[in-house]
């Protein structure tokens, strides 16, 4: 959307913007807010929404639902990395032919090795 109309655009367009900066920023804690605001928008919108403002907004909607999804999986790639760092820092990894972990635990002592 041209900068020069962002003033004539829905509320929820400009909410769904502010929400897509916030996921940019990783600003999650304005997230709340900002969802709670524009589910109220959406259902009992301030003005009278045409065919375009439904597109506009419909299209928002999509972007952010795109960048919620990267953000999701990013977030779980590094609990997954924690959980990782947390079961290497308490016993011995190691991996099988078939790449699959095989985690060994350090409670064995040193004659149960042999």
């Amino acid at each position: 959307m041209p900068a020069n109309n962002a003033q004539n655009a829905p509320e929820a367009a400009r909410l769904l913007d502010q929400t897509y900066e916030a996921l940019l920023k990783s600003d999650y804690a304005a997230l709340g807010g900002l969802s709670t605001h524009l589910e109220r928008e959406l259902q009992s919108p301030s003005r009278h929404l045409t065919q375009a403002d439904v597109g506009l907004i419909r299209r928002k909607a999509l972007r952010n639902a795109a960048v919620l999804l990267a953000a999701q999986r990013g977030i779980r790639s590094a609990r997954r990395r924690l959980e990782e760092i947390r079961t290497t820092a308490s016993g011995l990894v190691t991996y099988d032919r078939s790449g699959r972990r095989a985690e060994v635990s350090e409670s064995r002592n040193l004659a149960q090795r042999f």
